[in-house]
């Protein structure tokens, strides 16, 4: 067992839990205090000086942040170890991707992941407030505090690609977001600012209910190509603005004598790159209304069916606020956090007296609560081959009625059109 030592703290690495590009983060025993830590081990890092820079004083931004309260990873110290830059963190369980791997990327229950997305947005708000960009929000980013104990309380890490929004404003056409969760602005040069981690946190909840990615592509163009396939052609402005909207789009001439812009063939894009477009998606969406049509194996009986319905008919409204290929039309982290799918006023006032609400409440309530007042005796879906229990009572799984397809096939009254109208007219359409 090796040992590295900060000027205050000595460590023993127990393992190594994961490596990168540029170093690995292990898990150490902090000898001094007497628990687990992770710490990220630079090496050679000499020639990434400004971006570890950038990293390090946006860690030490953070450290004035209460961690629990605003679901972000604590920082405690940095060291160098010979050629090793050292960031010591909290230790933390296990991150959102490997959770799903895990668990054979089975969709996760929307009651989860509207736990999630709440624990994201309250990071966001915070970040925004310290004119802080993550831009790397993705599953792999999120990381489960300890699902045992606490399921599904969430903290967001790593901030080695984080910039400070003014910052980053200033380079032109900057090379950041992982490509799934890359927004629109970044593909085709458009204005940013720190809308562009709404977008990927859009794509993350997707994904969670989907079981993979909403948009896999394999290179910039097949990204825009997935996009456009669900959500139709950007308007005419954002077309126009962008500086790369040629690597993508043309104007074809109409039968009026008018122009009008398309996406490119795959042909045409692979005769003018020499790079072949490739179909990756497990199952292509041409519409995100489709998202409302994806069942699993629920937990609840037939009659709780329709509030988990309607519960996910939600989900789905938020998520096209937040996908809008517009970011001055895109929900803002404050419009998400007042929306009927985070609030659950339209669920309760609709299904209070259903199990479904009672359990997904109760799960809501447990994610958000401080750990330290957590009571350990309720457990909700640790692992998804488990059964939620209530109150010592036990729902074995049953398969959706194969005769209800999508949520558009409930009564108008179900879906409680009024609450619908209201949330839409949270961000209003979308124009240019």
């Amino acid at each position: 067992m090796s040992a590295m030592y900060s000027d205050t703290d000595e460590y023993d690495i127990i393992t190594v839990l994961g490596k990168g590009t540029f170093g690995e983060v292990t898990k150490c025993w902090k000898r001094n205090s007497d628990h687990y830590v992770a710490i990220k081990i630079l090496r050679n890092y000499n020639f990434r000086k400004g971006v570890i820079k950038c990293e390090l004083k946006i860690l030490r931004i953070l450290q004035s942040v209460d961690s629990d309260k605003f679901c972000i990873v604590r920082f405690l110290e940095s060291f160098t170890d010979d050629t090793k830059l050292c960031f010591v963190f909290e230790l933390l369980d296990q991150n959102l991707y490997e959770y799903q791997k895990e668990n054979d990327f089975v969709p996760l229950p929307i009651r989860h992941i509207r736990s999630i997305t709440k624990q994201v947005l309250i990071a966001l708000q915070k970040l925004k407030e310290l004119s802080i960009v993550h831009t790397d929000i993705k599953p792999e980013n999120i990381m489960l505090v300890d699902k045992a104990k606490f399921p599904f309380k969430v903290k967001l890490i790593d901030f080695g690609s984080a910039c400070i929004l003014p910052d980053i404003q200033k380079i032109k056409g900057p090379y950041i977001q992982s490509r799934f969760y890359r927004s629109p602005e970044i593909l085709l040069g458009l204005p940013f600012s720190e809308k562009l981690d709404m977008w990927s946190l859009g794509c993350v909840m997707a994904e969670l209910h989907l079981g993979w990615p909403i948009y896999p592509g394999t290179n910039e163009y097949d990204q825009i190509r997935y996009i456009v396939d669900a959500q139709g052609l950007p308007c005419d402005q954002l077309l126009e603005t962008a500086s790369k909207t040629h690597h993508f789009f043309k104007k074809a001439r109409q039968p009026n004598s008018t122009y009008q812009w398309r996406l490119k063939s795959m042909d045409e894009y692979q005769a003018e790159t020499m790079v072949q477009p490739l179909e990756t998606r497990t199952k292509p969406l041409y519409s995100l209304d489709q998202l409302g049509t994806v069942y699993t194996k629920t937990v609840f009986p037939d009659k709780d069916l329709k509030a988990e319905l309607f519960d996910q008919f939600m989900m789905v409204a938020l998520i096209k606020k937040i996908l809008l290929f517009d970011p001055r039309q895109r929900a803002t982290v404050s419009t998400a956090l007042k929306h009927p799918f985070l609030t659950m006023q339209k669920l309760k006032s609709k299904y209070n007296n259903t199990k479904y609400y009672k359990i997904a409440a109760q799960a809501f309530s447990l994610a958000l609560t401080p750990s330290k007042k957590v009571e350990h005796h309720y457990f909700c879906c640790q692992t998804f081959k488990q059964c939620c229990h209530l109150d010592n009572e036990q729902y074995e799984p049953n398969q959706a009625p194969r005769n209800i397809k999508s949520i558009e096939q409930l009564t108008e009254d179900e879906l409680e059109d009024s609450a619908i109208e209201e949330s839409e007219k949270e961000v209003g359409p979308q124009m240019c």
